[in-house]
């Protein structure tokens, strides 16, 4: 049975990535093994609450209580953020994360290939030589030398193999790390977490949050599974194209986002997606979220002002009136 006080740092963890993955600061390979070993070891909810009950049982009240805390708060983070974006972490393969890697060790396997190769070839040709000693009039001295260079090649090509069978060994560590992750590795820690929520609730009284939700997601202007829709309506039309998770950072201001490039004669119906969509941005941060998308767009607040509601002018021209009846499709 795993500990809780073993528990706790590495769901800790796993929650650092959670919202790492979300606020766009990316991931590495041991991230993505992070994730594996955790729900490989995940406690079941049966050895959880025996954890649990041995803490109230022995445990001070103040450490007792710090511990629920901080048990609570990460599995109820980890459940928040993928169910307000379980379509963005649905999309994510993380064995991706393995392509750069092996293609280095590709890269280096080619080259040592060559070498071993050379040092094979160039100590065959030595020992044949040595072989032919006997029928080709060398002195005794003569076949010594010879007989040292096999020796030093033979040396040579064993090494260049060893470095050979080295990069092989490391091929197949890759491979098999990446074949260790599940594609849907989010979806099934976050299963795991919410079943254990119910029985860590038993035991802590969290306290009352009115604005729980809105808190909970302070990272975020605009939920991944508005935007994966969004997306789809603009991508290559309004927008230049660009990868939805690269869209859904530069729409949250994210500071790793890329740039957004506005195509030609869409700069209407982008004032128009602008002024729409911070309708579902809480109204105190809503003047500085389209404040930073226009300077993200290299749009004028004189030319928003006077240009965001054409689309819906009377009477709007055919191009302005579809997009504007696919974006109300989309937003409500």
């Amino acid at each position: 049975m795993k500990e809780i006080s073993q528990f706790i740092p590495e769901l800790s963890s796993i929650c650092k990535i959670y919202s790492g993955v979300i606020s766009g600061s990316g991931m590495a390979c041991e991230d993505a093994l992070t994730l594996v070993a955790f729900i490989n070891s995940f406690p079941s909810v049966h050895d959880l609450e025996s954890g649990i009950m041995d803490l109230v049982l022995k445990a001070p009240t103040e450490r007792m209580e710090i511990v629920l805390k901080s048990l609570y708060f990460d599995l109820d983070r980890i459940v928040t953020l993928y169910k307000d974006n379980s379509r963005y972490y649905d999309r994510i393969d993380l064995r991706l994360l393995w392509y750069t890697p092996l293609s280095y060790v590709r890269e280096d396997i080619e080259t040592q290939q060559k070498k071993t190769q050379e040092a094979s070839d160039e100590l065959k040709e030595a020992s044949n030589s040595y072989e032919m000693t006997p029928f080709n009039g060398m002195s005794k001295d003569e076949a010594a030398v010879l007989e040292r260079r096999v020796d030093k090649l033979t040396a040579e090509y064993q090494k260049e193999k060893a470095k050979l069978q080295n990069f092989y060994a490391k091929r197949k560590s890759l491979e098999e790390e990446r074949w260790s992750v599940p594609t849907d590795i989010f979806r099934l820690i976050y299963l795991k977490c919410h079943g254990l929520l119910p029985v860590v609730e038993k035991y802590y009284n969290k306290p009352i949050e009115k604005n729980k939700e809105q808190s909970e997601r302070t990272d975020l202007y605009i939920s991944m599974s508005l935007l994966a829709s969004v997306h789809e309506l603009c991508n290559g039309r309004q927008f230049e194209d660009m990868a939805a998770i690269d869209f859904f950072h530069a729409l949250n201001l994210h500071q790793t986002s890329k740039h957004l490039e506005v195509c030609k004669n869409e700069k209407v119906r982008v004032c128009y997606l602008i002024n729409q969509l911070s309708e579902k941005i809480d109204k105190g941060m809503r003047s500085e979220w389209i404040g930073a998308m226009l300077r993200n767009t290299g749009i004028e607040h004189d030319y928003y002002r006077s240009k965001y509601r054409e689309p819906i002018s009377d009477p709007p021209s055919k191009k302005n009136k579809e997009f504007a009846e696919a974006l109300k499709e989309i937003l409500g």
